[in-house]
C-alpha cells in the first residue's frame, strides 16, 4: 500500500517592526490571533504584549550589520519573512535651524535607512518564494509638512519614494510594496503631545476624531491578503480627512 505523504503547509511569517510602541502593540494584538507565525521586533524596550508562539529579536536599525543577525535568526527560526511591516519610528520636534547633526541622522537612520536595510534583507526569501508584501509606515507630515518636523517629514517622504521604486523592481516576483501615510491616532506618538496641541488637531480633522489602530491593522490585513495582489506601488492615505 502507497501512502501519500500531505505536506505541511508552513504559516507565513509577519515581522512587525517596533513592536513594543503603542502602535505596534495593537498591531500584534491583532496579528495575534490570526494564522500566523509573528517576529516582533523592538530595540531598548521589549513588547509588553507576546502572542503564544511569537519569537521577540532584538536590533539597532541604525546598524546594518544588527539587522542582517536578526533576519538570518528569523529565517532559523521560522523559515524566513513573508510580510514585514514597518512600524518602528521616531520624531524628535526641532525648527529646521536648530536641528542637531545627531538627531537628524537618528531619524533619517531609523525612520528611512532601516526600514530599506530590513527589507534588502528579507527580499531573498520572498523572491525565492514568489510571495511578499511589504508595508512602510509614512506619514501625512512627509505630504503636508510640519512645523519642526524637518527630518521626520524628510524620512517619511523618502519611504514614500522607496516604496514606488521596490514594487517596480519587485512586482515580476508577486511581491508588493506600499506605504500607509498616517493622520494622527490615539496611541503612539500622540502621547507626546501636549494636550493644548491635541485638542487644535482634532478641529482640523474633519472626522473630529483620532485614528483606531483597529482600523490600520484591518487595512494592513487587506493589503497582505491574496485580494490585494493588484495593488502595488500606493501610498493609502489614512488620516480622517486630514488632507492638504
Amino acid at each position: 500500500m502507497v501512502q501519500i505523504a500531505k505536506e505541511i503547509k508552513r504559516m507565513k511569517t509577519i515581522l512587525i517592526c517596533g513592536s513594543s510602541g503603542g502602535l505596534g502593540t495593537e498591531i500584534t494584538k491583532f496579528f495575534g490571533d490570526k494564522e500566523f507565525d509573528l517576529a516582533l521586533h523592538y530595540y531598548d524596550h521589549p513588547p509588553e504584549f507576546i502572542p503564544s508562539g511569537a519569537k521577540t529579536y532584538k536590533a539597532d536599525l541604525r546598524n546594518e550589520g544588527e539587522i542582517m543577525k536578526m533576519i538570518d535568526q528569523i529565517n532559523t527560526d521560522l523559515g524566513g519573512v513573508d510580510i514585514v511591516i514597518h512600524n518602528a519610528g521616531i520624531s524628535k520636534s526641532e525648527i529646521s535651524w536648530k536641528v542637531t547633526s545627531e538627531n537628524w541622522d537618528d531619524t533619517i537612520a531609523i525612520n528611512l535607512s532601516g526600514p530599506f536595510w530590513v527589507t534588502k534583507y528579507v527580499l531573498p526569501h520572498m523572491r525565492e518564494n514568489n510571495f511578499g508584501r511589504v508595508i512602510f509606515m509614512s506619514s501625512i507630515v512627509a505630504q503636508t509638512g510640519s512645523i519642526g518636523a524637518a527630518a521626520y517629514g524628510a524620512s517619511k517622504a523618502g519611504l514614500i519614494g522607496l516604496t514606488k521604486t521596490l514594487s517596480k523592481e519587485l512586482a515580476n516576483k508577486s511581491i508588493t510594496v506600499n506605504s500607509i501615510a498616517l493622520g494622527y491616532f490615539n496611541t503612539g506618538m500622540i502621547n507626546d503631545v501636549p494636550d493644548e496641541m491635541r485638542d487644535k488637531l482634532l478641529e482640523e480633522i474633519p472626522l473630529n476624531e483620532l485614528g483606531d489602530p483597529l482600523q490600520l491593522a484591518s487595512l494592513m490585513e487587506y493589503i497582505i491578503s491574496d485580494k490585494a495582489a493588484y495593488l502595488t506601488g500606493q501610498t493609502l492615505n489614512l488620516n480622517g480627512g486630514l488632507y492638504s
